[in-house]
């Protein structure tokens, strides 16, 4: 019932465009007689279950701390999307749309494209060049949440940001740069600028096995209005307990309080980021492994009072913190590494994407499924704050019926060494996409 008045929706929405010779071509796209202009419409629908194993001796304690919330066993939308993409003469567009996050947040791709010096330039909102974890889509990816070297951690709330960006291939590599804006769509306008830049090179590459080497580097300035950067992890899985690991002060508004307050969070605004990341892959028949190496200097300069540490940290400072001035954060240097491996018991071998430098998923041929059995080990610490390190071991399996349809499940062992909370989580993921 819902494609036929989808269908005829797009068919009076694009109208004007197409005209009386657009034909509908195989699968659910449209496109003009003449090929210059063409709407394809496309989605996800990835739907999540959560029990949690609570680690109840670190939870009582935190019971006074404002606005502190257990995690809460329990199901979730993780993703639910509608993109539409197409063709505009030389120029290509996507919107995509996320359902499962309200207001303007909810947008992901939005962006214009088109050919320039041989490669491709996009203007818009999209995923900046950095991370192979970060760069592959979430329906292609092993696990069901992603490395804390990616927007899961070290780029916490930074998938995605709005800028102008190029990408080119060429043989066995690749590489794009970006210019962007520190913002995302659902945050208020700032003046934060950054730039990214990811190459890529995979000197092996045939039927059977594949060799990866990749690095990226990024470079983030807030400047008037900018939100903080942060490196934050959800250390148990999805929708567990969080970890700030490190900050960089955003824009000046956002300090409060005075010296010898209670509360305070003071120091000098507008800092900076960058960001270092190494990227090692390959595959060798069903076998498939992944890691990622990154190195961050989150600057400092500022202060907070003890309770305001304990308040954004999770527990007290392991260090002496000034009575009047309370505890100073200087630059922080963030280390990150995962390594991630899986087995295709059913003998099928993940294709590498030569032109973005990434693998996909393994693709049954129906109607035969496959199964692929999973795991990763996943750390990340800030060398400047004492003790914080927080790790994570996941392990689990993907079966997947079709190309387009798999069901994930995975067990996370987390271990927060600043808190000492050691929260464990199942959960399990049915997932379609076309």
């Amino acid at each position: 019932m819902l494609w036929p008045i989808l269908r005829l929706s797009l068919c009076f929405s694009i109208a004007p465009c197409f005209g009386r010779q657009s034909r509908i071509e195989r699968g659910l796209k449209i496109v003009s007689d003449d090929g210059n202009f063409s709407a394809e419409l496309g989605g996800r629908i990835h739907f999540d279950t959560y029990l949690f194993d609570k680690d109840d001796s670190y939870y009582e304690d935190l019971i006074l701390i404002d606005d502190f919330e257990e995690p809460v066993n329990t199901t979730d939308f993780r993703r639910v999307r509608l993109a539409m993409k197409g063709k505009l003469w030389e120029w290509e567009y996507k919107l995509e749309r996320d359902f499962a996050t309200s207001g303007t947040a909810g947008l992901r791709d939005v962006y214009l494209a088109t050919e320039v010096f041989d490669g491709r330039l996009r203007i818009g909102n999209y995923k900046p060049n950095r991370s192979i974890n970060e760069l592959t889509s979430s329906n292609e990816i092993t696990m069901m949440e992603r490395a804390f070297a990616t927007a899961a951690g070290i780029y916490d709330n930074r998938g995605r940001q709005q800028g102008i960006g190029w990408n080119t291939y060429w043989c066995c590599h690749t590489f794009g740069f970006d210019l962007i804006n520190l913002r995302n769509p659902g945050d208020p306008r700032n003046s934060g600028v950054g730039a990214t830049t990811r190459f890529t090179w995979a000197p092996i590459d045939d039927y059977k096995s594949t060799l990866h080497l990749g690095a990226s580097l990024s470079y983030e300035d807030a400047n008037q209005d900018t939100p903080p950067r942060r490196a934050l992890v959800e250390y148990a899985g999805r929708r567990g307990p969080e970890q700030l690991v490190a900050l960089s002060p955003g824009g000046n508004a956002l300090f409060f309080g005075e010296f010898g307050d209670e509360e305070f969070y003071l120091g000098k605004p507008e800092g900076d980021v960058l960001i270092l990341g190494l990227e090692l892959a390959g595959t060798y028949g069903p076998f498939f492994a992944q890691s990622e190496y990154a190195i961050g200097r989150f600057s400092g300069d500022f202060f907070l009072s003890e309770f305001t540490f304990e308040k954004f940290f999770g527990a007290p400072p392991n260090f002496f913190c000034d009575p009047l001035t309370g505890c100073f954060i200087g630059d922080q240097s963030v280390h990150t590494w995962y390594i991630t491996g899986s087995w295709a018991v059913t003998g099928q071998h993940k294709p590498y994407n030569y032109k973005k430098g990434l693998f996909k998923s393994i693709k049954p041929q129906p109607p035969a499924g496959a199964f692929e059995v999973t795991a990763r080990y996943d750390t990340i610490e800030n060398r400047d704050i004492p003790d914080m390190t927080v790790r994570n071991f996941v392990f689990g399996f993907n079966y997947y019926f079709n190309p387009k349809v798999r069901f994930m499940l995975n067990v996370t062992l987390g271990n927060n060494r600043f808190t000492g909370d050691q929260t464990r989580q199942f959960a399990v993921r049915m997932q379609g996409f076309w």
